[in-house]
């Protein structure tokens, strides 16, 4: 009976789910879902209902580099959170350097403690969260019909803001500025066309890109041009 009851008390193994089948979930959430729930969130967050304790930063001042950090900008970030009364606790890993990210997910049980899933999703779901935030702030505070939208660093998160801008703004017309020029015109090769329309060019300065923008994204770590 008592081997019975331990056996009972034993809770299943998490679903471990890969980076391709989280990138396809991601694929099949409408945008506006996204935004609707991320909001909630900020709702719930600012009604004081959310827990967050401190970032948990590695690799940084004042702890020691990684080993492999060759370029200094090494770091893995813990995050977690929980809103009370809710069903699940979740604490998250990201980590990158050097132009390489990753990370995953964990997501544990408020009633049970246990896991209930791990998300091995390589920092894809920090990128459409950093989207989404974006697209918010810009549904909520940005001109209803802005002249153009300015994208300063033409990497992967411009693509995934763009991606998220797409639902709450008409405007489609877009100026690229990078530090690497074959990064913007490689982004504005991409957008030409696509099926959300935009219409990209690739602007010779930053202050040009910017000028009489409605929108203005800055998504790259660079601290000067």
């Amino acid at each position: 009976a008592e081997a019975a009851a331990v056996a009972a008390a034993v809770s299943p193994p998490p679903r471990v789910y890969s980076e391709r089948e989280v990138a396809a979930a991601m694929g099949r959430v409408a945008p506006r879902a996204i935004l609707d729930a991320l909001a909630a969130g900020f709702t719930s967050y600012s009604q004081g209902r959310v827990s967050v304790p401190p970032i948990q930063t590695l690799g940084q001042p004042p702890l020691g580099r990684f080993s492999g950090d060759s370029k200094g900008d090494g770091q893995a970030c813990i995050k977690s959170a929980y809103e009370e009364g809710g069903e699940v606790f979740v604490a998250k890993v990201a980590s990158g350097g050097g132009g390489n990210n990753s990370g995953l997910v964990l997501v544990f049980s408020q009633r049970t403690f246990a896991p209930l899933a791990v998300l091995l999703d390589g920092g894809l779901l920090t990128e459409l969260r950093t989207a989404a935030a974006g697209a918010l702030a810009a549904s909520l505070f940005a001109p209803a019909e802005p002249h153009h939208i300015a994208v300063i660093g033409c990497g992967v998160q411009a693509r995934y803001q763009l991606g998220m801008l797409a639902a709450v703004t008409p405007c489609r017309a877009v100026r690229l500025w990078s530090r690497r020029p074959e990064q913007a015109r490689a982004l504005a090769a991409e957008l030409d066309g696509g099926p959300a329309g935009w219409a990209a060019e690739v602007a010779p300065s930053a202050e040009a890109a910017c000028r009489g923008a409605g929108i203005v994204l800055t998504v790259t770590p660079a601290r000067s041009g």
